[in-house]
C-alpha cells in the first residue's frame, strides 16, 4: 500500500503552534514509527527557517506559493521534495491558513500529485473559537474593535465555522472516509493535549520518554489589558496626524508594536494567571450564537464521528465570567491613547538614533578595518621580503585571498603567482599572469607566501619540496588581513 500523506490543517487555536513545534523538533523520533515532518521552508537552514517550521507549519510556504501566489513552479519544487519522501515513508505536512482560506485550491493541488491522502482536522465550540479569535485579533494586530463589531462583521474567517460545509467540500476531494475529525475538548482529546491526540492518529505510542517537549505556547490578554490593547490599537488609524516633524512615524516600526505587545503580555500573564477562563458572550448572546450551529454540529457529529446521539461537543459549560470592556470612560481613553502615542513616538526617535550611531559605528569600523588591512598586508610582504634573502616571491593560490592581498598592498611586479588548479593557467592576477604549479622547477629559487585560507595539502606538497615553514614560505592566514 502507498504511503500516507497526512495534511493537518488546524483549525486555528486547537492548539496547532504547540502541535507544529513538537513535530519539527521530534522529526528524528517520528521517521523511527515510518513519519516525516520534512522540512519545507525556503532558508530552512537559518534562524528564521527554523522559526517558521515550528511557528506556522511546515506547509506554509507550500500554501503561500500556489494559494496566495498562484506560483506554480514554487509549488512544484515543494512537491518534489513531498513525493521523493513519500517514497519512503509518510508523510506529514501542517499549516493552518489551509483551514481559512483556499482549502479546496490546496487540497486539490496535493490530491492531483498524490493519491492517498488523509486530512486531520480539529474542531473547536464555535463560541471558544471565536472568543479565542477576537483576543488574537486584539493581541497580535492593529485591530481595535469591540467583541460585538468583531463577531457583526463579515471577516472570512468566520464562514469557516460551518464546520458541515468544510468537511464536506474537503471530503468531496479526498473522500469522507479520508476526513480525520477530533474535537479540541480535554475529555475527548487522547491524553488531554493535541500533541498525544495526534500521536494517536498516527498510531504512535505517546510514552516514549524521549520526545522532546514542546515550548512553544500562545499565550493570551486577559483582565484589562485586552482592553488596554485594543485602545493601543486604536491609535494607529491616526498615523498622519502623529507625523513627528523629523519624519518618523509614530507606529511605522514593528520592533516597537511588538514592544507594547509584549509588555501587556507579560503583565497580563503575571496579573492574571489566577483569574481563570473567562468570555466576551453573556450567557444568552452565548446561547443564541451557539444556536446557529446546533443543526449542522448534529451532522458532524453522525456523519463523520458515527454518533447516534449526534453530540458533538461534550462540554456544556455556558456561564463563563465575562471580561468587563467599556469600562474606560471617554477621558480614560484619551489618557491612554495620549501616552501610548507619547512612547510610540519616543520608542521610534530612539530606534532611529540608535540606527544613526549603528551606521556611524559601522562606517568608521570599516575605515578601521580597511587601515588594518592595508597594515597586515604591508607587514606580510615586509617579512616575506626579509626571510626570501633575495630569493623571489611566490603567492601559492590564486583566489580571493591573493586577491586581498594586492588590494591590501597594490601591485607587486616581481613575484610568481601559481595555483594547483590547472584550469587558472593563463588568468590574470594584478596584472600577471597565473602559473599551474605542477609547471615549476626549482621551488628552492624562491621563498612561497601560501596565501589560501586551508593550508595543510599545500604545506605537505611544499614539505615534498624540501621547503621549510618560516625558513622557506609563510601562511598568510597567520596575517590580520
Amino acid at each position: 500500500m502507498a504511503n500516507k500523506l497526512l495534511v493537518h490543517i488546524g483549525m486555528p487555536k486547537t492548539g496547532t503552534t504547540a502541535l507544529q513545534n513538537f513535530l519539527s523538533i521530534n522529526n528524528d523520533i517520528l521517521e523511527k514509527y515510518g513519519w516525516s515532518y520534512p522540512s519545507l521552508n525556503e532558508e530552512r537552514t537559518t534562524a528564521l527557517g527554523h522559526w517558521e517550521q515550528k511557528t506556522t507549519g511546515n506547509g506554509y510556504q507550500m500554501y503561500d506559493a500556489w494559494v496566495v501566489n498562484n506560483f506554480k513552479p514554487e509549488w512544484d519544487k515543494w512537491m518534489k521534495i513531498v513525493l521523493k519522501l513519500l517514497e519512503e515513508r509518510n508523510v506529514i505536512i501542517s499549516a493552518e491558513n489551509i483551514y481559512e482560506c483556499g482549502t479546496n485550491k490546496f487540497i486539490e493541488a496535493l490530491k492531483e500529485e498524490y493519491e492517498n491522502i488523509k486530512v486531520a482536522i480539529y474542531l473547536r465550540r464555535q463560541d471558544r473559537a471565536i472568543e479565542s479569535r477576537y483576543n488574537e485579533h486584539v493581541k497580535a494586530g492593529d485591530k481595535y474593535d469591540t467583541f460585538q463589531e468583531f463577531v457583526d462583521s463579515d471577516d472570512t474567517y468566520k464562514h469557516s465555522l460551518e464546520y458541515k460545509l468544510k468537511l464536506d467540500e474537503i471530503g468531496q476531494i479526498v473522500g469522507k472516509e479520508n476526513v480525520i475529525v477530533r474535537v479540541y475538548e480535554k475529555q475527548q482529546l487522547t491524553g488531554n493535549n493535541t500533541i498525544t491526540d495526534f500521536l494517536s492518529v498516527l498510531e504512535i505510542p505517546t510514552s516514549n520518554d524521549d520526545w522532546k517537549k514542546s515550548k512553544q505556547t500562545n499565550v493570551f490578554l486577559g483582565g484589562n489589558y485586552l482592553e488596554i490593547k485594543r485602545i493601543i490599537n486604536s491609535v494607529r488609524s491616526v498615523d498622519s496626524v502623529l507625523e513627528s516633524k523629523n519624519g518618523i512615524w509614530s507606529w511605522s516600526d514593528w520592533n516597537v508594536l511588538t514592544n507594547f505587545q509584549e509588555t501587556c503580555l507579560k503583565l497580563s500573564g503575571f496579573f492574571n494567571q489566577e483569574k481563570g477562563e473567562h468570555g466576551f458572550f453573556t450567557l444568552d448572546k452565548r446561547k443564541e450564537f451557539l444556536g446557529k450551529f446546533a443543526s449542522c454540529n448534529e451532522q458532524v457529529a453522525r456523519e463523520y464521528l458515527h454518533r447516534e446521539d449526534g453530540i458533538l461537543f461534550y462540554d456544556s459549560q455556558m456561564d463563563y465570567p465575562t471580561y468587563e470592556l467599556d469600562q474606560s470612560s471617554s477621558f480614560e481613553t484619551d489618557i491612554i491613547r495620549v501616552f501610548a502615542a507619547m512612547m510610540y513616538v519616543q520608542d521610534q526617535r530612539a530606534e532611529k538614533l540608535l540606527k544613526e550611531k549603528s551606521d556611524e559605528f559601522e562606517d568608521k569600523y570599516k575605515e578601521l578595518k580597511e587601515k588594518t588591512h592595508k597594515l597586515g598586508g604591508r607587514l606580510l610582504i615586509s617579512d616575506a621580503l626579509q626571510k626570501a634573502k633575495g630569493r623571489k616571491l611566490m603567492f601559492f593560490g590564486a583566489g580571493h585571498n591573493c586577491k586581498m592581498l594586492f588590494d591590501a598592498v597594490g601591485n607587486i611586479t616581481e613575484v610568481l603567482i601559481v595555483d594547483n588548479d590547472v584550469k587558472k593557467r593563463g588568468d590574470v592576477l594584478g596584472g600577471i599572469e597565473v602559473k599551474y604549479a605542477g609547471d615549476i622547477v626549482g621551488w628552492q629559487e624562491y621563498f612561497v607566501v601560501v596565501t589560501c585560507w586551508r593550508t595543510g595539502e599545500i604545506e605537505e606538497q611544499l614539505c615534498s619540496y624540501g621547503l621549510k615553514k618560516e625558513k622557506d614560505y609563510i601562511l598568510m592566514n597567520k596575517y590580520d588581513l
